[in-house]
Protein backbone atom coordinates (compact mmCIF):
# COMPACT_ATOMS: atom_id res chain seq x y z
CA UNK A 1 0.00 0.00 0.00
CA UNK A 2 1.43 3.22 -1.18
CA UNK A 3 0.26 6.89 -0.25
CA UNK A 4 0.73 10.10 -1.56
CA UNK A 5 -0.62 13.37 -0.50
CA UNK A 6 0.69 16.06 -2.58
CA UNK A 7 -1.32 16.72 -4.96
CA UNK A 8 -0.66 20.03 -5.99
CA UNK A 9 2.81 18.16 -7.16
CA UNK A 10 0.95 15.18 -8.65
CA UNK A 11 -1.91 17.29 -10.48
CA UNK A 12 0.51 19.53 -11.98
CA UNK A 13 0.82 22.71 -10.03
CA UNK A 14 4.75 22.09 -9.98
CA UNK A 15 5.65 20.16 -13.13
CA UNK A 16 9.09 20.05 -12.37
CA UNK A 17 8.85 19.34 -8.80
CA UNK A 18 7.00 16.23 -9.89
CA UNK A 19 9.89 15.14 -11.97
CA UNK A 20 12.50 15.19 -9.63
CA UNK A 21 10.29 13.16 -7.43
CA UNK A 22 8.29 10.87 -9.26
CA UNK A 23 9.87 10.92 -12.82
CA UNK A 24 7.13 12.27 -14.74
CA UNK A 25 6.11 15.48 -16.17
CA UNK A 26 1.83 15.77 -15.27
CA UNK A 27 -0.58 17.80 -17.95
CA UNK A 28 -3.30 20.08 -16.51
CA UNK A 29 -6.19 18.57 -17.42
CA UNK A 30 -9.78 16.94 -15.97
CA UNK A 31 -8.06 13.86 -15.40
CA UNK A 32 -5.27 15.07 -13.50
CA UNK A 33 -6.35 13.20 -10.31
CA UNK A 34 -6.13 9.65 -12.18
CA UNK A 35 -2.87 11.07 -13.53
CA UNK A 36 -1.40 11.39 -10.44
CA UNK A 37 -1.98 8.03 -9.76
CA UNK A 38 -0.81 6.70 -12.61
CA UNK A 39 2.03 8.81 -12.25
CA UNK A 40 2.76 7.01 -8.86
CA UNK A 41 2.30 3.86 -10.42
CA UNK A 42 4.63 3.92 -12.72
CA UNK A 43 7.13 5.38 -10.20
CA UNK A 44 6.89 2.22 -8.03
CA UNK A 45 7.16 -0.02 -11.51
CA UNK A 46 10.00 2.26 -12.19
CA UNK A 47 11.90 1.59 -9.06
CA UNK A 48 10.75 -2.32 -8.83
CA UNK A 49 11.92 -3.26 -12.06
CA UNK A 50 15.66 -2.07 -11.43
CA UNK A 51 15.55 -5.01 -8.60
CA UNK A 52 13.70 -7.52 -11.32
CA UNK A 53 10.23 -7.20 -9.88
CA UNK A 54 7.23 -5.88 -11.48
CA UNK A 55 3.72 -4.81 -10.02
CA UNK A 56 0.18 -6.07 -10.20
CA UNK A 57 -2.48 -3.32 -9.21
CA UNK A 58 -5.11 -4.74 -7.26
CA UNK A 59 -6.94 -1.22 -6.73
CA UNK A 60 -5.98 2.32 -6.87
CA UNK A 61 -7.75 5.29 -5.20
CA UNK A 62 -8.34 9.12 -5.22
CA UNK A 63 -10.60 10.01 -2.97
CA UNK A 64 -11.00 13.36 -0.04
CA UNK A 65 -7.64 15.21 -0.95
CA UNK A 66 -5.08 12.10 -1.40
CA UNK A 67 -4.50 9.15 -3.39
CA UNK A 68 -3.62 5.47 -2.31
CA UNK A 69 -2.32 2.26 -4.91
CA UNK A 70 -2.26 -1.57 -3.58
CA UNK A 71 0.14 -3.29 -5.85
CA UNK A 72 1.59 -6.63 -5.41
CA UNK A 73 5.00 -7.37 -5.86
CA UNK A 74 6.17 -10.46 -8.32
CA UNK A 75 9.96 -11.02 -8.93
CA UNK A 76 10.49 -12.27 -12.88
CA UNK A 77 13.70 -11.21 -14.78
CA UNK A 78 11.89 -11.97 -18.23
CA UNK A 79 8.53 -10.85 -16.94
CA UNK A 80 10.51 -7.22 -16.40
CA UNK A 81 11.71 -7.26 -20.06
CA UNK A 82 7.96 -6.04 -20.87
CA UNK A 83 7.83 -2.91 -18.60
CA UNK A 84 8.09 -0.84 -21.07
CA UNK A 85 4.53 -1.90 -22.41
CA UNK A 86 3.02 -0.74 -19.16
CA UNK A 87 4.10 3.07 -19.64
CA UNK A 88 3.08 5.64 -21.59
CA UNK A 89 3.43 9.55 -22.97
CA UNK A 90 0.45 11.98 -23.03
CA UNK A 91 0.01 14.33 -25.74
CA UNK A 92 -2.36 16.50 -24.90
CA UNK A 93 -3.67 19.92 -27.66
CA UNK A 94 -3.25 23.40 -25.89
CA UNK A 95 -6.52 24.16 -27.80
CA UNK A 96 -9.14 21.79 -27.39
CA UNK A 97 -7.85 19.46 -24.82
CA UNK A 98 -7.82 16.51 -26.70
CA UNK A 99 -5.67 13.70 -25.44
CA UNK A 100 -3.44 10.95 -27.51
CA UNK A 101 -1.34 8.09 -26.00
CA UNK A 102 1.36 6.52 -27.28
CA UNK A 103 3.50 3.44 -25.54
CA UNK A 104 6.90 3.57 -24.68
CA UNK A 105 7.71 0.24 -26.40
CA UNK A 106 6.37 -1.73 -28.48
CA UNK A 107 6.09 -5.95 -29.70
CA UNK A 108 7.65 -6.90 -32.81
CA UNK A 109 5.03 -9.71 -34.08
CA UNK A 110 8.44 -11.44 -36.30
CA UNK A 111 10.28 -12.05 -32.62
CA UNK A 112 8.48 -14.49 -30.86
CA UNK A 113 10.28 -13.70 -27.57
CA UNK A 114 7.70 -10.94 -27.30
CA UNK A 115 11.04 -8.66 -26.02
CA UNK A 116 10.02 -5.06 -25.86
CA UNK A 117 11.62 -2.55 -28.37
CA UNK A 118 11.52 0.96 -28.77
CA UNK A 119 8.08 2.84 -30.42
CA UNK A 120 7.78 4.49 -33.70
CA UNK A 121 8.01 8.01 -34.07
CA UNK A 122 4.67 9.79 -32.62
CA UNK A 123 1.39 8.90 -34.37
CA UNK A 124 -0.13 12.54 -33.35
CA UNK A 125 0.94 15.34 -35.90
CA UNK A 126 2.47 18.70 -35.22
CA UNK A 127 -0.83 20.44 -34.63
CA UNK A 128 -3.89 18.68 -33.82
CA UNK A 129 -6.35 17.99 -36.25
CA UNK A 130 -9.43 19.19 -34.65
CA UNK A 131 -8.36 22.56 -34.03
CA UNK A 132 -5.00 23.03 -35.46
CA UNK A 133 -3.31 23.84 -31.78
CA UNK A 134 0.19 22.37 -30.61
CA UNK A 135 0.69 19.41 -28.22
CA UNK A 136 2.06 19.37 -24.90
CA UNK A 137 3.86 16.26 -23.50
CA UNK A 138 3.50 14.59 -20.68
CA UNK A 139 4.10 11.18 -18.97
CA UNK A 140 5.66 8.75 -18.86
CA UNK A 141 2.71 7.29 -16.97
CA UNK A 142 1.14 3.87 -16.29
CA UNK A 143 -0.84 3.13 -19.37
CA UNK A 144 -1.73 -0.76 -17.88
CA UNK A 145 -5.37 -1.18 -15.76
CA UNK A 146 -4.64 0.56 -12.38
CA UNK A 147 -7.84 -2.19 -10.94
CA UNK A 148 -8.25 -5.49 -10.30
CA UNK A 149 -12.26 -5.22 -11.02
CA UNK A 150 -12.88 -8.99 -10.07
CA UNK A 151 -11.14 -8.26 -6.76
CA UNK A 152 -13.42 -5.04 -6.66
CA UNK A 153 -16.53 -6.94 -7.21
CA UNK A 154 -15.96 -9.53 -4.56
CA UNK A 155 -15.25 -6.94 -1.70
CA UNK A 156 -17.92 -5.04 -2.62
CA UNK A 157 -20.32 -8.32 -2.01
CA UNK A 158 -18.32 -8.99 0.62
CA UNK A 159 -18.75 -5.24 2.52
CA UNK A 160 -22.77 -5.65 1.09
CA UNK A 161 -23.61 -8.45 3.51
CA UNK A 162 -21.87 -7.16 6.80
CA UNK A 163 -22.67 -3.52 6.07
CA UNK A 164 -23.30 -2.25 9.59
CA UNK A 165 -20.03 -3.45 10.93
CA UNK A 166 -18.37 -0.20 8.45
CA UNK A 167 -18.96 3.23 9.70
CA UNK A 168 -18.45 4.40 6.49
CA UNK A 169 -19.82 1.77 4.45
CA UNK A 170 -22.11 4.36 2.40
CA UNK A 171 -18.55 5.66 0.73
CA UNK A 172 -16.47 2.44 0.70
CA UNK A 173 -19.83 1.16 -1.32
CA UNK A 174 -19.89 3.88 -3.75
CA UNK A 175 -15.63 4.17 -4.47
CA UNK A 176 -15.60 0.13 -4.98
CA UNK A 177 -19.11 0.30 -7.11
CA UNK A 178 -17.78 2.99 -9.56
CA UNK A 179 -14.14 1.41 -9.96
CA UNK A 180 -15.85 -2.39 -10.51
CA UNK A 181 -17.33 -0.49 -13.38
CA UNK A 182 -14.67 1.33 -14.58
CA UNK A 183 -12.93 0.43 -18.39
CA UNK A 184 -9.62 -1.45 -17.84
CA UNK A 185 -8.14 -0.32 -20.84
CA UNK A 186 -9.27 3.19 -21.54
CA UNK A 187 -6.52 5.08 -19.41
CA UNK A 188 -7.56 8.95 -18.49
CA UNK A 189 -11.09 10.33 -18.87
CA UNK A 190 -12.84 13.65 -21.35
CA UNK A 191 -14.94 15.56 -18.99
CA UNK A 192 -18.51 16.40 -20.90
CA UNK A 193 -18.52 19.82 -19.15
CA UNK A 194 -15.67 20.33 -20.62
CA UNK A 195 -16.94 19.64 -24.34
CA UNK A 196 -19.05 21.88 -23.90
CA UNK A 197 -17.07 24.43 -23.20
CA UNK A 198 -14.70 24.36 -25.86
CA UNK A 199 -17.69 24.27 -28.12
CA UNK A 200 -19.72 27.08 -26.35
CA UNK A 201 -23.10 24.75 -26.71
CA UNK A 202 -25.76 23.51 -24.04
CA UNK A 203 -24.43 20.26 -22.28
CA UNK A 204 -26.54 16.65 -23.53
CA UNK A 205 -27.59 14.63 -20.82
CA UNK A 206 -24.81 11.73 -19.69
CA UNK A 207 -26.99 9.27 -20.66
CA UNK A 208 -27.50 10.57 -24.26
CA UNK A 209 -24.40 10.66 -24.75
CA UNK A 210 -23.49 7.22 -23.24
CA UNK A 211 -25.86 5.97 -25.66
CA UNK A 212 -24.21 7.90 -28.71
CA UNK A 213 -20.87 6.65 -27.95
CA UNK A 214 -22.43 2.37 -27.73
CA UNK A 215 -24.56 3.32 -30.57
CA UNK A 216 -21.49 4.28 -32.14
CA UNK A 217 -19.96 0.77 -31.34
CA UNK A 218 -17.71 2.06 -28.78
CA UNK A 219 -17.18 0.88 -24.75
CA UNK A 220 -17.74 4.05 -22.21
CA UNK A 221 -17.78 4.35 -18.47
CA UNK A 222 -17.69 6.63 -15.62
CA UNK A 223 -14.69 7.05 -13.09
CA UNK A 224 -14.46 7.11 -9.39
CA UNK A 225 -12.45 10.14 -9.38
CA UNK A 226 -15.07 12.59 -11.56
CA UNK A 227 -18.37 12.38 -11.81
CA UNK A 228 -18.26 13.87 -15.21
CA UNK A 229 -15.57 11.39 -16.42
CA UNK A 230 -16.45 9.44 -19.44
CA UNK A 231 -13.83 6.93 -20.02
CA UNK A 232 -14.15 5.84 -23.41
CA UNK A 233 -12.20 3.27 -25.72
CA UNK A 234 -13.71 5.73 -28.85
CA UNK A 235 -10.86 7.79 -30.27
CA UNK A 236 -11.02 11.79 -30.15
CA UNK A 237 -12.10 11.98 -33.49
CA UNK A 238 -15.40 10.35 -32.68
CA UNK A 239 -16.12 11.82 -29.47
CA UNK A 240 -15.58 15.33 -31.70
CA UNK A 241 -18.23 14.25 -34.10
CA UNK A 242 -20.65 12.89 -31.75
CA UNK A 243 -20.26 16.74 -30.28
CA UNK A 244 -20.57 18.31 -34.35
CA UNK A 245 -23.65 16.08 -34.67
CA UNK A 246 -25.12 17.63 -31.03
CA UNK A 247 -24.60 21.22 -32.24
CA UNK A 248 -26.42 20.45 -35.73
CA UNK A 249 -29.15 19.78 -33.09
CA UNK A 250 -28.56 22.64 -31.30
CA UNK A 251 -27.23 25.26 -32.84
CA UNK A 252 -24.85 27.77 -31.01
CA UNK A 253 -23.71 31.05 -31.53
CA UNK A 254 -21.53 33.07 -33.65
CA UNK A 255 -17.79 32.85 -32.81
CA UNK A 256 -14.44 34.17 -33.62
CA UNK A 257 -12.83 31.86 -36.44
CA UNK A 258 -9.55 31.53 -34.82
CA UNK A 259 -11.04 29.99 -31.23
CA UNK A 260 -10.34 25.82 -31.01
CA UNK A 261 -14.32 25.73 -31.00
CA UNK A 262 -14.98 27.00 -34.81
CA UNK A 263 -12.24 24.95 -36.01
CA UNK A 264 -14.22 22.13 -34.72
CA UNK A 265 -17.78 22.81 -35.99
CA UNK A 266 -15.56 24.19 -39.36
CA UNK A 267 -15.58 20.14 -40.07
CA UNK A 268 -18.31 17.93 -41.24
CA UNK A 269 -18.64 15.12 -39.06
CA UNK A 270 -17.45 11.69 -40.35
CA UNK A 271 -19.54 10.05 -38.06
CA UNK A 272 -23.58 10.61 -37.69
CA UNK A 273 -24.40 10.18 -34.17
CA UNK A 274 -27.38 8.50 -33.07
CA UNK A 275 -28.30 10.05 -29.40
CA UNK A 276 -31.36 7.06 -29.08
CA UNK A 277 -31.09 5.48 -25.65
CA UNK A 278 -28.86 2.38 -25.54
CA UNK A 279 -29.45 -0.60 -23.15
CA UNK A 280 -27.27 -0.87 -19.94
CA UNK A 281 -24.86 1.34 -19.07
CA UNK A 282 -25.58 4.38 -16.76
CA UNK A 283 -29.56 3.94 -17.80
CA UNK A 284 -29.14 0.80 -15.43
CA UNK A 285 -27.63 2.14 -12.32
CA UNK A 286 -29.78 1.96 -9.15
CA UNK A 287 -26.67 2.14 -6.18
CA UNK A 288 -24.66 5.53 -6.12
CA UNK A 289 -21.53 5.78 -7.17
CA UNK A 290 -20.29 9.61 -5.22
CA UNK A 291 -21.54 10.29 -1.58
CA UNK A 292 -22.16 14.44 -1.02
CA UNK A 293 -19.82 15.58 1.20
CA UNK A 294 -20.24 15.36 5.39
CA UNK A 295 -20.44 19.04 5.67
CA UNK A 296 -20.74 22.81 3.62
CA UNK A 297 -17.08 23.96 2.86
CA UNK A 298 -15.67 20.47 3.75
CA UNK A 299 -11.70 20.37 2.85
CA UNK A 300 -8.38 20.29 4.32
CA UNK A 301 -7.85 23.87 6.53
CA UNK A 302 -5.35 25.65 8.12
CA UNK A 303 -3.41 23.70 11.22
CA UNK A 304 -5.30 23.90 14.49
CA UNK A 305 -2.93 25.47 16.69
CA UNK A 306 -1.12 27.24 14.12
CA UNK A 307 -0.38 31.26 14.91
CA UNK A 308 -1.96 34.31 12.68
CA UNK A 309 0.94 36.43 12.06
CA UNK A 310 -0.13 40.16 12.12
CA UNK A 311 2.16 42.58 10.77
CA UNK A 312 2.27 46.31 11.76
CA UNK A 313 0.36 48.80 9.94
CA UNK A 314 3.37 49.95 8.22
CA UNK A 315 4.70 47.13 6.89
CA UNK A 316 1.70 46.20 5.01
Amino acid sequence: MCSATDMAVLAGGNAEVCFSKYGSYPVRGKYCHEMALRILLACIESHAIRHKRYIVPVISVHMDFYIRVFVRIFTSASTVKSSPLKFSHVYQCVGCSSFHLQNVGRINSKDKRNVALPNFFPTVPQECSECAHKYVMGGPIWSDPMHNKEWAASILSNIRATSGVFQAYAKISAILTSISEELPNAPLFVSLHSLCATLKCTNPTMVMFHSSIRNAGYQISGSHVDPLALKTDAPMSVIWDIMRCWVKLHPVKYQPENRPGSRILSQEPQLQASFSQATGGIVARKSPRFVPNPEKNWGPKMKEGRPLKILPIGKL
